[in-house]
């Protein structure tokens, strides 16, 4: 494509992304127990179709049965006094939900800007910038693809270069990853971006390590935490990043277009949202607070979405996740005969895990959406496939509602078609 290219670098050795019968099956055996089920009434706060094995919350989340009832309330008080919310309140009542955010994720509230979703975050600090021919753009090939055509739309605009880096599967050690993306640095490289965690893959980057090393080297450090709020603790200011930007309405189970962008010291008071409104020129937090007339109830929900997912299992619903997402990584890999993308190390996965697929399917599908839509329409399961250099990978999501049965029918599930054939 136009103004990109990827970058290898010796002396790494990119491990061929063949086959998934290519791929050493050194898996452990499962564990004998899963993780205790979250409480029953906790299950129950999610209105999804009980039909279905939903294994898919890390695209769009779901939001339980009290955050959706306070997202209602503020928004009958809102259309109730729509100029008195709005045009009087509405500030305040902003600063007490990022009063929350900031406690939750570990950010200083003043430097915290709502956005409707992660990608609208990297818009607002790509548009930020100024930019200028031959400038680069340093990514992962694992990185949200939303996120490469943004960074596409502003090479093509201002004549810049992105560069692509090879993380392979399965992944690096973390210095290895740093020094991959850190190594890819130039004389004309003005940001790089990485995920917190990789959305295809699921596998959790060491972003303070590359925060550190990019401001040593004078790079401006932009962190896509789409999928990291509610599924990791957070110390963001800690992390050292220029930006970081993260959804709440997937792991923090806030309602649809909560999300925010923090801006460090240095660049909050030159950093501006998409849209550009009343308020452009008095500061970070007039302009992000005032992107135009919106539905404000979702983002005034956002407390009560971090009070549930913080009390509904102990230590928080990201312990139950993860163990449950460990456990089925574990499940998988022994019902397939493959290995999952990150290894056997379970400390690089949160409340996601990616695993390889038997070859068989590739083989007997015509692709990997027709077998992901065979999973659906045939055997009631949500499930993303992702086709990976030739390589299928399922991956599974982990939450309050799910349980040992909805991945032992995905192991059912993908035995059967191994079996049978697909269309």
């Amino acid at each position: 494509m136009l103004g990109e290219r990827s970058v290898g670098f010796k002396p790494f050795f990119l491990i061929p992304l063949g086959l998934p019968n290519q791929m050493a099956h050194t898996a452990p055996d499962p564990p004998r127990d899963p993780p205790i089920p979250c409480r029953d009434a906790i299950r129950r706060a999610f209105a999804l179709d009980p039909a279905i094995h939903f294994l898919n919350h890390g695209s769009f989340g779901a939001a339980p049965a009290p955050v959706a009832e306070a997202a209602a309330g503020w928004r009958s008080k809102i259309e109730a006094r729509p100029i008195e919310m709005m045009g009087r309140r509405m500030n305040d009542l902003l600063a007490d939900t990022k009063m929350a955010i900031g406690a939750y994720i570990g950010a200083d509230p003043e430097r915290i800007g709502l956005v409707t979703n992660a990608t609208s975050g990297v818009g607002a600090v790509l548009r930020s910038i100024v930019w200028k021919a031959g400038d680069q753009i340093i990514i992962s090939n694992q990185g949200y693809n939303a996120v490469r055509q943004a960074a596409h739309f502003c090479c093509e605009r201002f004549g810049c270069e992105m560069i692509v880096v090879d993380l392979p599967l399965p992944m690096l050690e973390s210095s290895e990853v740093c020094d991959r993306l850190v190594g890819a640095i130039t004389g004309r490289t003005r940001l790089v971006i990485v995920d917190h965690i990789t959305s295809p893959t699921a596998l959790i980057l060491p972003v303070a390590q590359i925060a550190r090393a990019c401001r040593a080297a004078g790079v401006r450090c932009l962190i896509d935490g789409a999928h990291a709020p509610g599924m990791l603790p957070l110390q963001v200011d800690a992390i050292g990043a220029d930006w970081y930007t993260g959804n709440l309405h997937k792991w923090v189970c806030a309602p649809k277009g909560s999300a925010f962008l923090v801006a460090a010291p240095d660049t909050a008071p030159w950093t501006h949202p998409e849209t550009t409104s009343h308020f452009y020129g008095h500061g970070f937090t007039k302009e992000f607070d005032w992107q135009g007339t919106r539905d404000f109830a979702n983002w005034l929900a956002i407390p009560a979405a971090i009070d549930f997912v913080t009390n509904a299992y102990p230590g928080g619903l990201m312990v139950h996740n993860h163990a449950l997402a460990a456990w089925a990584q574990r499940l998988l890999c022994a019902r397939f005969e493959t290995q999952a993308a990150s290894g056997t190390d379970e400390s690089l996965i949160g409340s996601m895990a990616t695993v390889a697929l038997p070859h068989e399917i590739a083989a007997r599908f015509a692709s990997a959406a027709a077998f992901q839509a065979t999973l659906y329409e045939r055997h009631h399961i949500e499930v993303p496939v992702i086709d990976w250099g030739g390589s299928w990978f399922v991956r599974v999501s982990a939450q309050a509602y799910n349980g040992p049965s909805d991945y032992l029918a995905l192991a059912a599930a993908v035995a059967a078609e191994r079996s049978a054939g697909g269309d």
